[in-house]
This record gives structure tokens, sequence and C-alpha cells, in this order.
């Protein structure tokens, strides 16, 4: 996502593989595994950006992508993990 003013899907699973490491979960476990990362992102087109990763077999896959013109309240930013399929 080059030249935009949020986190890209690499830096959240980057966030979303290192907590699930801290947490010690093995990586063979990780399938079927979601996460939403959500932020704001002030004096931009977009008032705040919402990411839905998921992981298929070895891979990561971005299930969603939704860029709203309304700022998220803080509960909602962050990195969380989510229910597959519910991104």
């Amino acid at each position: 996502m080059a030249g935009c003013a949020h986190m890209g899907p690499p830096d959240i699973i980057t966030m979303a593989e290192t907590q699930l490491r801290l947490r010690g979960v093995p990586e063979d476990q990780w399938g079927g595994m979601a996460f939403v990362h959500g932020e704001n992102t002030p004096e931009t087109m977009w008032a705040s950006v919402v990411i839905g990763i998921e992981r298929r077999g070895v891979h990561w896959v971005v299930t969603k992508l939704d860029r709203r013109e309304e700022p998220l309240h803080e509960s909602e930013t962050g990195l969380r993990a989510s229910h597959p399929g519910s991104t």
C-alpha cells in the first residue's frame, strides 16, 4: 500500500504473528486465525482504515479493506483477534 498514511497488510501480518508467538501458539496452529486492525488517519482522504487478515493454510489473506469517512472509536483501534470470516 505504497503512499498510504496507514499501516499496510505486511505490517499487520507481522503484528499478528508476533502476538501469536508471544501467546505461545505454534505456527502449525495458525490456520484459521483472523485479526482486524483499525486506525484513525486524520488529515488524509479517509478518517480511518480497517484491515482484516486471516490465515489460510500457510498464507495470510487480506479479507477486509475498509476506508471510512468517520474516525473509529478508541476501542476499535489497534490489532485484535476476530472470528474467521467476520473481519
